[in-house]
């Protein structure tokens, strides 16, 4: 089983996820002043949720607000600092969802979403997010999060719905209701 001291600051922390905090917080900060977007808002927000290179980018939906892509997050997402190395651990290269808005969107409503999933992901149980990138023709600002490979669960429950027995299909309503809750919180 995992130590449950940071072997960095010495710290206690939780043994499960092999993340310290405070640690991870000022390596982040050390980077903080070699990049901007030319926005405060967009550069504060990417600065609390960093992330990498994506690549191989296609869409595969279009929603009321704009489109969903695929993409392979080249690097993928970040397990742990190395303390020996002195970089960041990372689990490699995996898929991920893109959700680019339309430019009608209120830029204000694209930026409580995206901090409503990151402060909820963890409580919620809900899809993972990772954080912000632009598209690099239009500039559009992307939220980049976990893929299911599944689609959304509207397209899920047409396709599967008569496949799925009552007992799941209830455990599945209690985890939504209990996924609403926690985001209205």
């Amino acid at each position: 089983m995992p130590s449950e001291i940071c072997p960095e600051c010495n710290q206690k922390w939780n043994k499960y996820s092999l993340w310290c905090k405070p640690c991870s917080a000022k390596h982040f900060q050390n980077d903080f002043n070699n990049w901007t977007s030319g926005n405060d808002k967009i550069d504060k927000f990417i600065q609390d949720s960093q992330l990498n290179a994506i690549s191989n980018v296609k869409q595969i939906g279009k929603g009321g607000f704009g489109t969903i892509h695929y993409a392979l997050w080249i690097d993928g997402c970040i397990e742990k600092w190395d303390i020996e190395n002195q970089q960041w651990k990372r689990h490699g290269n995996h898929g991920v969802a893109l959700k680019k808005f339309d430019n009608f969107v209120n830029f204000n409503d694209v930026l409580n979403e995206m901090e409503i999933h990151l402060k909820t992901w963890t409580e919620a149980d809900s899809i993972r997010f990772y954080g912000i990138t632009q598209d690099p023709e239009t500039h559009s600002h992307m939220m980049v999060l976990q893929y299911a490979k599944d689609g959304n669960l509207r397209e899920y429950l047409k396709i599967n719905f008569n496949n799925i027995d009552w007992l799941q299909k209830l455990f599945n309503l209690y985890y939504l209701s209990l996924n609403l809750r926690n985001i209205h919180k």
